[in-house]
């Protein structure tokens, strides 16, 4: 039982909940980019919040859904459309045998989701099954979606049959100037104080560098009080790297275990799942905030969410 790829667009995977617990053996996080449009999909068609799906990247992508099943597409998409025949974004569709599915490109933001309510068949490894394509491990042989491939389920898996959206409140606003709140980093310290000053004072702005292992930050250049020469340190997902050219660097899913330059600041909790919906040219104000408050505004956030989603974990 499967849909079949027509289309596979620029970077097309199946993503899930990230890889946890093998940090020490140098395995990334990985899973999806944005873990609340991916639970917000998998609640539309009755699935867990980290249940694998279908992340899009920029571009449009076509499906022939080869048995009927339901679908929801979350995100950055454009529109969705059953054989030409636009369809409504947040909200359970029922696909049957033979139907074309066309997800549209981004519109703003970058990433788009679609969850199907059968049980996907991907690659399992260290109790996982995302994708992480540095090593080409889990998801679909490791790789990319190609034109040809077909995305399996699980024979006889339920598909729910009372349709259902998302609250307008609950949909993510996507755009491309964001604001998103940080703590200060280990090495802050080794920034000059004007550095600090512009650090969290100017907008900045996404460079072409820029993919699930990490995005380059454009704007006037960071600068160290001195070259700090220091030891390889964890890095997570969310952290912030000046490197000695000056253009920090910002950390995706993807991203390495450990690096070695300093780490000057980090994304709060709450806000990780906006890296997802970055993209070359997105504005990015970064506002500094303390500990305390970063886990005050996680507990809220998730106090918004549990009424719709139940309980749930943003990575």
């Amino acid at each position: 039982m499967t849909l079949k790829v027509i289309k596979p667009g620029l970077q097309t995977t199946l993503q899930g909940a990230p890889f946890s617990g093998h940090r020490h053996l140098g395995m990334p996080a990985a899973g999806a980019a944005d873990c609340l449009s991916l639970a917000l999909a998998n609640h539309l068609v009755g699935k867990l919040a980290g249940a694998i799906a279908i992340e899009i990247t920029l571009d449009d992508v076509k499906f022939a859904a080869e048995h009927p099943t339901g679908i929801a597409v979350t995100g950055a998409a454009a529109f969705v459309r059953i054989n030409g025949k636009d369809r409504p974004l947040h909200q359970l569709i029922h696909a049957k045998s033979g139907d074309e599915i066309h997800v549209g490109p981004a519109d703003k933001g970058c990433r788009s989701y679609l969850a199907v309510a059968r049980e996907i068949v991907g690659r399992s490894l260290l109790g996982g099954q995302s994708t992480y394509l540095g090593a080409g491990l889990g998801g679909f042989q490791g790789r990319a979606l190609q034109a040809g491939d077909s995305v399996q389920w699980i024979e006889g898996s339920t598909s729910p049959t009372t349709s259902k959206q998302t609250p307008d409140g609950l949909r993510p606003v996507l755009s491309d100037k964001h604001i998103i709140r940080v703590t200060a980093g280990p090495e802050i310290s080794a920034l000059t104080s004007y550095s600090q000053e512009i650090l969290f004072g100017q907008k900045r702005k996404i460079g072409l560098r820029a993919n699930r292992m990490g995005l380059s930050l454009q704007g006037s250049p960071i600068e160290q009080e001195n070259a700090l020469q220091m030891k390889s340190a964890p890095v997570f997902p969310g952290t912030m790297q000046c490197p000695p050219d000056g253009e920090p660097f910002l950390l995706g899913p993807d991203a390495q275990t450990t690096g070695g330059y300093p780490r000057i600041a980090q994304v709060v909790r709450a806000d990780r799942h906006l890296i997802g919906q970055l993209r070359p040219g997105s504005e990015i104000q970064f506002v500094k905030i303390g500990n305390g408050r970063a886990t005050e505004i996680y507990r809220q956030k998730l106090s918004l969410l549990t009424p719709w989603l139940g309980a749930i974990n943003l990575w």
